[in-house]
């Protein structure tokens, strides 16, 4: 369990640092790049603890290789792109999908048989996923007009163009310091 949170705070470090980067003006792909340079360095030392089956044959390293050039790579250069265009959070959400791709994928292209636990479980991701990306609908208060009763005691109230009031300000605001 420790380490499903390690994965999952460095998962949410990993967002706000590249989507972070990517908002102050970097470029998506240079972004991902440092990041990812940055992990792989970080990394160092696991493959050199644990990388030796990794390393043992040409067919294991190409395995490797494969797997870091064609689903990391592409998948997370589009993510960085996804980063680009919507906040961090979203992103990642989004990204709760994979697993469930993946399952249908294995149905659809390997000819796998996932039972209906698995189908039921792909329902809830979705499901869920689509509540939490679902955007809320906002209510408009009508604006109070600056002479109703709240605002002559001294409450607050809403005024649609607060430049028109400089130098209006009555006792009450002033010793708010408003």
């Amino acid at each position: 369990m420790g380490l499903g949170l390690v994965a999952g705070l460095t998962y949410a470090l990993y967002s706000w640092a590249a989507h972070r980067l990517i908002s102050r003006g970097v470029t998506s792909g240079a972004a991902m790049g440092t990041v990812f340079g940055l992990g792989g360095l970080l990394l160092m030392p696991v493959l050199l603890a644990t990388g030796a089956p990794l390393l043992s044959s040409w067919s294991n390293a190409a395995v490797g290789i494969y797997m870091a050039l064609v689903p990391m790579f592409v998948g997370y250069v589009l993510f960085g792109w996804g980063l680009a265009h919507v906040p961090a959070s979203t992103a990642t959400t989004l990204s709760l999908l994979e697993p469930a791709v993946a399952a249908v994928l294995a149905v659809l292209v390997v000819g796998e048989r996932l039972p209906l636990p698995g189908w039921a479980g792909i329902a809830l991701v979705v499901g869920c996923l689509t509540v939490l990306t679902t955007p809320t609908r906002t209510t408009h208060r009508p604006r109070a007009d600056p002479g109703d009763g709240p605002a002559d005691r001294g409450g607050p109230h809403l005024v649609e163009h607060p430049e028109d009031l400089v130098g209006k300000a009555g006792p009450q605001m002033r010793e708010r310091g408003q």
